[in-house]
This record gives structure tokens, C-alpha cells and sequence, in this order.
């Protein structure tokens, strides 16, 4: 199982996560998000990592053209994406583009994008506030690769992990303060979902 420690604001967390095998690394670039920083600071921080490591940008771009230039102007690999329908993701992905879509653990909302998008995320309530919820609703069923996130945790951990999905997304689970990433935490987190 995937790991994906999102919410990254510094270059020492992200070198961190990095070395304690994290998956991917997301940054968040939405300005009414906790954890959003700029473009500039998301691409030094991305430019900083190794190639193995996938660099995702949390973001909602309105357009394709947009969506592009973000993927050029941070350096990273993937969009995480709240907005654009069906139809732009996949010119998106037609023109070279990777993206997760995130839905609500809606099975007609999954439907809906499962085949337009990489990976899905599941996610309920305002996005990145952290809130847990019943993660046994999630129609994991609906896609390929379906990523878990929203209030995960060492605690709760483990009833995530027992839906067997592609990748759990965590971020304030594993920090010691709002935007700074716990090294114990994020080493435990990663230990219980590798094999």
C-alpha cells in the first residue's frame, strides 16, 4: 500500500519524508487551505527531491491550459485535483497530464470520474480539515486505484488499511503542530501500512 504524506510546507519535511519512504509528497496551493503555499516554494521544495519520490499538487484550476502551467511552474508530477468535469480531466490526461480526482465516498460521484482520472481520492467534508469518517462507506470498488484520505491517523489507521486501497493520504495525523510533520509519526504511519 501507497503512502502519501500531504500538506508539505518546508524543505526539511519534505527531505524527512522522503528518507522515511514515503510514497508522495503533496503540496497544497489553494488559498483558503491551512497548509497552502506558493507556487514559487512548491517548486523549490519539489526541485529538492529525488526522482523516485511523486511530487502532487493539491490545487483547483478552472481550465486545462491552467492545469498545465501549474504542472510546469512546480515541478511536480500529478494534480490533485477539486474541481474540472469529466471531459476536461481527460483532455488533460490526453495532453500528457497525470491527475487524482477528489470525490465525496459517493458511489455515483466515483462513477462519475473513475474513468477520467488516474487514481481517485475519497474525502468527506471540507477537504483538509482533517475530519475522519466512516471509511467502510467508500465505494472502493467503483475504480483502479483508489486513494483514502480525510482524518487519518495512528489511531485509525487500521480500519482504512482494511478496505485494501491503492494509497491512504494523511497529513495532520503525523504533525506535531499545524504544517510541521512529526518524524516519529510519520515514520510509524509509514511502518504499519508497508508490508
Amino acid at each position: 500500500m501507497k503512502v502519501k504524506i500531504c500538506g508539505m510546507t518546508n524543505l526539511e519535511d519534505a527531505a524527512m519524508c522522503e528518507s522515511l519512504g514515503a510514497d508522495a509528497l503533496g503540496f497544497v496551493h489553494f488559498p483558503t487551505r491551512t497548509r497552502s503555499i506558493p507556487l514559487e516554494k512548491i517548486s523549490e521544495i519539489s526541485s529538492s527531491l529525488g526522482p523516485i519520490i511523486t511530487k502532487v499538487l493539491v490545487c483547483a484550476p478552472k481550465t486545462v491550459s491552467e492545469s498545465l502551467d501549474l504542472v510546469a511552474r512546480t515541478n511536480v508530477d500529478v494534480l490533485q485535483v477539486y474541481s474540472l468535469s469529466p471531459a476536461l480531466l481527460s483532455e488533460f490526461r490526453d495532453q500528457g497530464g497525470k491527475v487524482i480526482r477528489a470525490v465525496p465516498p459517493v458511489r455515483s460521484e466515483a462513477i462519475r470520474f473513475a474513468n477520467c482520472a488516474d487514481a481517485l481520492l475519497f474525502e468527506r467534508g471540507t477537504p483538509g480539515t482533517g475530519s475522519s469518517y466512516d471509511y467502510s462507506q467508500i465505494p472502493i470498488d467503483c475504480c483502479q486505484r483508489a486513494i483514502i484520505a480525510g482524518g487519518l491517523n495512528l489511531e485509525n489507521l487500521r480500519f482504512a488499511k482494511s478496505m485494501d486501497p491503492y494509497a491512504l493520504d494523511v497529513s495532520s495525523g503525523v504533525e506535531s503542530a499545524i504544517g510541521k510533520k512529526d518524524p516519529y509519526l510519520v515514520t510509524e504511519f509509514i511502518r504499519r501500512c508497508k508490508p
